[in-house]
C-alpha cells in the first residue's frame, strides 16, 4: 500500500512540475510579444508568426518570362506584317517601329507564313526599361525555303516597340553530334529487346497491356488513341550483356511503324530497365538518350560542318570522337 501512495505522490509531484514549466514558456513568449510590440509595433508581432517569404528573385524571375514573352509575341507579328506588306502601308507598320516614312516598299507584298520566334535574347536592362534581341523564321513564298530576320524590341511596363527595322540573317548553324552510350545491338531472343518490343507495342498500337512490361508507379500508360497499328522494334544497348547480367539498363528502341494508312517515319525511344522480380520492367521513357562520359563529339572526316544533310547516294565518311573537356571555374 505505502508503495501505492508513493506512487501517486511520484505521479502527483510530475504532474505539477509540468504545469510549472508549461507556464514559465507561456510567460516567457508573452515577454517576447511584448517586447516586439513595444520595438516594432503590431507590425513586429505579426511578422512573429507570418510565414516565411518567398526566396527573392522568383517575382524577378516570372517578370523577365512575361516580358521575353511579350518581345517574341510582338516580334513575329512586327516581321511577319513587314515581310507581306506592299507601297502604301506605311501606317500600318506605324505601330511598330519609327519614321515608316522612310521605309521602301514593293508594289506587291510577299507572302509570308509561319512566323516563329527560334532565338531571343535581353541584351540591355536599365530601370523599367529592357531591350530583347529577337530572331524569327518565316517561311517566304508559296512554297519557299525559311528565311531568317532579327529584330530588336523594347520592353517597357508592357508597352513595346522595335527599335529598328528587321534585318535578314543566318538560319542557325549545324550543332555537332554527341557520342551516345550505346553500343550494342540486342538481337530479338534477348530479355531485353523482347520486353522493350512488347511494352512499346502495346504503348503505340493498343495490343497487349502495358502494365505487363513497366514497373510499379512508373505512371506509364498506352497511348489512346493508338497511333499506329504494327511496330517493328530493334534495340541497342550500352553493353553486350543486353539484359543477360544487371541489374538496370539503358537502351536505345528504334521503332518502324506502320499506321493503317501506311508506313510511317521511325521513331526513337531510350528507354532505362530494371530487373524486378526476376524479370525486365520499363521504369522510364528518358528525356534524352545516354550520353558517353565523359561528354564527347562525333567528328565526321571530311564532312562539310555546314551542310545540314549530307548528299544523297554518297559513302559515309569516317567518324571520329573527340573529348570535351569539363568546365573549369576562374
Amino acid at each position: 500500500m505505502r508503495n501505492g501512495a508513493a506512487g501517486s505522490a511520484d505521479s502527483g509531484e510530475a504532474l505539477l512540475r509540468r504545469m510549472a514549466a508549461r507556464r514559465r514558456r507561456d510567460n516567457m513568449v508573452v515577454v517576447v510579444l511584448a517586447v516586439l510590440a513595444v520595438l516594432g509595433g503590431g507590425h513586429a508581432v505579426f511578422d512573429f508568426f507570418a510565414p516565411d517569404p518567398k526566396p527573392p528573385g522568383d517575382e524577378a524571375m516570372i517578370a523577365v518570362a512575361g516580358h521575353a514573352r511579350l518581345a517574341g509575341a510582338f516580334a513575329e507579328d512586327f516581321v511577319h506584317t513587314y515581310l507581306g506588306a506592299s507601297s502604301g502601308d506605311q501606317d500600318a507598320l506605324a505601330r511598330f517601329v519609327d519614321d515608316t516614312r522612310q521605309i521602301s516598299l514593293p508594289k506587291t507584298g510577299q507572302q509570308v507564313g509561319e512566323p516563329l520566334v527560334v532565338y531571343q535574347s535581353r541584351t540591355f536592362v536599365s530601370g523599367t526599361v529592357e531591350v530583347w534581341s529577337v530572331t524569327v523564321s518565316v517561311r517566304v513564298g508559296r512554297e519557299g525555303s525559311r528565311q531568317y530576320y532579327r529584330v530588336p524590341v523594347s520592353v517597357s511596363e508592357g508597352s513595346l516597340r522595335a527599335l529598328t527595322l528587321p534585318a535578314a540573317v543566318a538560319p542557325p548553324a549545324v550543332g555537332a553530334d554527341l557520342a551516345q552510350a550505346y553500343s550494342a545491338p540486342c538481337g530479338e531472343e534477348t530479355a531485353l529487346t523482347q520486353v522493350a518490343s512488347g511494352f512499346l507495342n502495346a504503348y503505340l498500337t493498343g495490343q497487349g497491356d502495358v502494365a505487363r512490361y513497366v514497373a510499379v508507379n512508373s505512371g506509364i500508360t498506352a497511348l489512346r488513341p493508338a497511333l499506329f497499328s504494327e511496330v517493328t522494334v530493334s534495340v541497342t544497348a550500352e553493353d553486350n550483356h543486353c539484359g543477360t547480367e544487371g541489374a538496370s539498363a539503358r537502351v536505345l528502341a528504334t521503332v518502324t511503324p506502320k499506321a493503317t494508312t501506311g508506313n510511317a517515319p521511325t521513331l526513337s525511344y531510350p528507354l532505362t530497365m530494371v530487373r524486378g522480380e526476376g524479370q525486365w520492367q520499363v521504369q522510364a521513357i528518358d528525356a534524352l538518350p545516354a550520353l558517353r562520359e565523359p561528354l564527347t563529339v562525333v567528328v565526321r572526316q571530311g564532312e562539310d560542318p555546314g551542310a545540314a544533310d549530307g548528299a544523297a547516294g554518297t559513302t559515309p565518311t569516317p567518324t571520329t570522337a573527340a573529348q570535351i573537356p569539363p568546365a573549369t571555374q576562374n
